[in-house]
């Protein structure tokens, strides 16, 4: 790699950590090819990615930044998971793979701001996806909006019916 391509690397990198809602950082070590290739497509499907990258080259892109912090984690094998959209999706993706092969090992998660620890991203994992809260508020919502109607074409039907009962009485 030459000198253009690493800087180009480093800003690949720190757009990246500024883009991303959380960033889950873990050691890939013992994962072979295959596994690392659906956990991949995985995270792509939800809207995240998985970034495999030299420890200097994070240090370089967290320097001077408010994910400083993160240096003491890049040490070993550094794997780095960028999630964009639905904080949850990426989460439930990394701890079912810890929960099911004890891999990759996680080291730290970083939340709009905020590093916390495995505790917090099994909590993250087990919320419900963004598409699933929608779904619940979409459906009470229309529940809510039927009966609503319901009521008003009551209300003008029990009107209807008392007014041709007025006019059939005053014939």
């Amino acid at each position: 790699m030459n000198k253009d391509q690493k800087k180009q690397e480093v800003a690949s990198l720190k757009e990246k950590l500024t883009k991303a809602v959380n960033i889950i950082i873990t050691d890939h070590t013992g994962i072979n090819v295959a596994d690392i290739s659906v956990l991949r497509r995985k995270l792509k499907e939800s809207g995240a990615e998985l970034r495999i990258a030299k420890n200097t080259f994070l240090r370089l892109a967290v320097k001077d930044t408010d994910l400083e912090a993160l240096q003491k984690h890049f040490e070993g094998p550094t794997s780095m998971v960028f999630g964009y959209d639905d904080s949850t999706l990426p989460a439930k993706i990394i701890y079912d793979s810890i929960k099911e092969t004890e891999k990759p090992v996680f080291k730290s998660l970083m939340y709009e701001g905020n590093e916390y620890d495995f505790a917090f991203l099994k909590k993250l994992a087990e919320l419900p996806s963004r598409d699933q809260v929608l779904a619940g508020v979409i459906s009470t919502l229309d529940g809510v909006i039927s009966q609503f109607i319901s009521v008003i074409e009551g209300a003008t039907r029990e009107l209807v019916g008392t007014l041709d009962a007025l006019a059939e009485s005053r014939k």
